[in-house]
């Protein structure tokens, strides 16, 4: 028999520091920059998601994947209500503007549970007793 491993505990603390990064550091970078420049369109919202993972990762101290992960899904659903900006502007017909929307979304996610992986260090110990350090 197999043993499953459960999630680890979530830092709601560190989710929601790093949501609110990504959406205000987002948005800064999409008001500063000129509606014209395309790539900064693109750019906007995965620098903040990007920063926003980081931080939750960092804080969180463990499980970076996980926790930048939930911050890209925290990210798309601000998006989803519009208090976020999207990667690609909506354009064309529904099936079109679906796929571009699927794609940009999926993007979000993975540069979110990238950066949040990075974030921690892989080697840190999980033990507080200091048996598992190499010595």
């Amino acid at each position: 028999m197999t043993q499953q491993r459960a999630l680890p505990a979530i830092q709601q603390i560190a989710v929601i520091a790093g949501i609110v990064v990504a959406a205000t550091v987002a948005s800064f970078i999409r008001l500063a920059t000129s509606p014209d420049a395309s790539i900064f369109g693109i750019a906007a919202p995965l620098c903040g998601i990007a920063l926003g993972a980081v931080l939750a990762g960092k804080l969180a101290k463990y499980a970076g994947l996980y926790h930048g992960a939930l911050v890209g899904v925290g990210y798309v659903l601000i998006e989803a209500i519009g208090l976020a900006p999207a990667p690609f502007d909506p354009a064309g017909d529904g099936l079109a503007e679906g796929v571009w929307l699927i794609a940009g979304d999926a993007l979000l996610l993975a540069v979110a549970a990238l950066a949040g992986w990075i974030a921690v260090p892989q080697g840190a110990s999980s033990s507080s007793s200091g048996t598992g350090r190499g010595r």
